[in-house]
């Protein structure tokens, strides 16, 4: 079947970096991730995309990998001004839960190995609203230094 003209189709944004790659720490099992690993005034949604894509690159030094990587959203800037964020995640506070990465158990240590999540409906309290993305990691591995989370807006629209 041939998608017609003017049919539904996804369309896709270009990905950004939202974890910084080579200044991003290591992150061990049961812990977040850091807020000095974030990009730098965090990413802004300045499509108003109302869908995403999370692509996961990391690797780990050694053990048996096994359940999730979760992910979160820290909405940053909320009323406009750089004093108006929400805290951050942590074990306590876990307000903007994404979703979770499922791991390969069959993953081998020290290789590059990428997960994709969604699709994701991001919160938000204004027009090209800003954010903070934060993991938690419960692998029972250590995600070591140098992981990157990239993040891939898209929307449906007509095919030409």
């Amino acid at each position: 079947m041939a998608i017609g003209t003017d049919d539904a189709v996804l369309k896709f944004g270009t990905g950004d970096v939202v974890r910084v790659a080579g200044g991003t720490s290591a992150v061990t099992n049961t812990s977040f991730s850091a807020s000095g690993d974030v990009v730098s005034g965090g990413w802004t949604n300045d499509d108003d995309a109302t869908q995403f894509s999370f692509l996961l690159k990391f690797q780990y030094p050694s053990g048996t990998i096994a359940d999730t990587i979760s992910l979160y959203a820290r909405l940053i800037n909320c009323d406009g001004t750089v004093a108006a964020d929400e805290p951050q995640p942590d074990a306590g506070w876990k307000e903007h839960y994404l979703g979770s990465f499922m791991m390969d158990t069959n993953q081998a240590a020290t290789t590059d190995t990428y997960y994709v999540l969604g699709p994701v409906v991001l919160p938000a309290t204004e027009s090209s609203q800003d954010y903070e993305f934060y993991v938690e990691n419960q692998s029972d591995v250590t995600m070591t230094a140098g992981w990157t989370l990239t993040i891939i807006p898209y929307t449906v629209g007509p095919h030409a």
